[in-house]
């Protein structure tokens, strides 16, 4: 399952298309959610739910269940740090953080 080489803007993007393959196996595989239009964190599907991928090459749709999901900053030297701010006022005062971190799941085939 290969990744898309193409980025769709967020208007030609099919609704159910929350994540990219960026890792897989003969097991799995590992997504990374897709960001939001407006600040907040992307649409992560739910422990133990089912996902679909299409492989680009063959055609091929895989399904799979999520069996982990996290949502970490993207630079792995600096931990995230509760600042005990609601969804809003992050937003109003921090809305860098949403572009510092990365939200993924990992999908059992």
């Amino acid at each position: 399952m290969p990744s898309p080489s193409v980025q769709f803007s967020l208007d030609e993007r099919h609704p159910h298309h929350i994540a990219e393959v960026i890792e897989t196996s003969t097991t799995g595989f590992l997504a990374q959610c897709l960001e939001p239009e407006e600040l907040t964190f992307p649409i992560m599907p739910a422990f133990g739910s089912w996902v679909k991928a299409t492989d680009e090459d063959s055609g091929n749709t895989i399904f799979a269940v999520v069996s982990y999901a996290t949502t970490m900053p993207i630079d792995s030297i600096h931990r995230a740090r509760a600042l005990g701010l609601s969804l809003g006022e992050l937003r109003e005062q921090q809305p860098q953080i949403f572009a510092m971190l990365t939200t993924e799941f990992q999908a059992a085939i």
